[in-house]
């Protein structure tokens, strides 16, 4: 597509810097918020294994096997997508970018411009952009074969909620970590079906209840999760910063239901760090951070971009991302789920 610029006849001195949308940064990415899987070219096996020891009488005759070892691959393949937009430089000849264009006709790119726009705000909307599909991403069949179950309450059914959720994720090229924990093939036999995470169901969350909805998803977490050396994280959405201190400045309750730091960089519920993450307001998911995994070919690959003439007798450009992603749950029994 061109450039859509609606110019002023540049006259004299600019303002600086160029004023760009409100960005947030790749949280999911920078921060390390999940676990990633690199060099996954085409594909890389996952395995998951169970024990169980089982103490019985001794015996000098034959023993009886007792207790259970377990274990089952799974497969990960990636899917490959890319980002690509066309544009005409020639439509900045008569913009403020027109200022730094190098002389001659030819000339008519401008470095302000791709430093700025292209390898600033544009960028940055792609990672967003990526880091938002790893959490919502759906696809069309994936929609269709939840739509299709019967919803129950039981941890074995999909729930309601969990149906309308999965209806109103915008199709895309991959499931994302809600699709997968909802519905996914990740068991020994590779079949498609209800996800074993632990179900929550909840409501409407707002400053007045955020507490107690937050107790709800902290009772469902596994005592051993809570013992194991690495801590689960609340990953939370990003609106609920607010209301968590709202919460904390209700002035009849003066014990603080939260911890949030003076700079409010941390918050935690329980002893449990939350981080907050583009996911709907009616989701909180709870998961030790290496059970959610980013897999892709290259980490850096969703910040490569290439930018070119579209042909050699052309002067219009495009800019391309490419790169392969797959979110990936394990230890689906210990991940909780909350959806209101």
């Amino acid at each position: 597509m061109a450039i859509s610029y609606s110019v002023v006849n540049y006259r004299g001195k600019a303002a600086e810097p160029i004023t760009e949308e409100i960005l947030f940064e790749n949280d999911t990415i920078g921060k390390g918020l999940v676990t990633f899987e690199s060099d996954v070219k085409a594909e890389t096996i996952f395995t998951e294994a169970t024990a169980s020891a089982t103490l019985q009488a001794y015996t000098s005759g034959v023993p009886t096997s007792a207790g259970s070892l377990t274990a089952f691959d799974y497969a990960v393949t990636p899917t490959k997508v890319q980002f690509y937009q066309e544009f005409d430089p020639n439509t900045l000849r008569f913009s403020r970018f027109k200022r730094n264009m190098k002389l001659g006709a030819w000339e008519i790119m401008s470095d302000e411009f791709e430093r700025l726009v292209i390898g600033g705000l544009y960028a940055k909307q792609v990672s967003l952009a990526a880091e938002y599909e790893f959490w919502n991403g759906v696809k069309s069949a994936t929609q269709t074969a939840v739509a299709a179950l019967t919803a129950g309450t039981a941890n074995t059914s999909v729930g309601a909620a969990e149906k309308t959720l999965v209806a109103a994720l915008t199709a895309s090229q991959i499931d994302g970590v809600i699709a997968r924990m909802i519905y996914n093939d990740i068991n020994s036999s590779n079949t498609a079906g209800v996800g074993t995470r632990i179900k929550v169901a909840g409501t409407t969350i707002t400053a007045s209840n955020i507490k107690a909805e937050y107790d709800k998803v902290f009772a469902a977490i596994p005592a051993v999760v809570l013992t194991n050396p690495e801590p689960p994280r609340i990953y939370a959405p990003k609106s609920h910063k607010q209301m968590i201190i709202q919460a904390n400045n209700v002035t009849t309750d003066y014990t603080k239901p939260f911890s949030v730091s003076d700079n409010m960089d941390s918050f935690y519920f329980n002893g449990l760090e939350i981080v907050f993450v583009p996911i709907p307001e009616k989701v909180v998911i709870c998961a030790v951070p290496s059970h959610l995994i980013w897999c892709t070919d290259l980490e850096s690959d969703v910040n490569t971009m290439q930018l070119d003439k579209i042909a050699n007798n052309r002067e219009d450009m495009f800019i391309k991302h490419n790169m392969t992603v797959a979110a990936h749950i394990v230890n689906q029994k210990f991940n909780v789920l909350y959806v209101g």
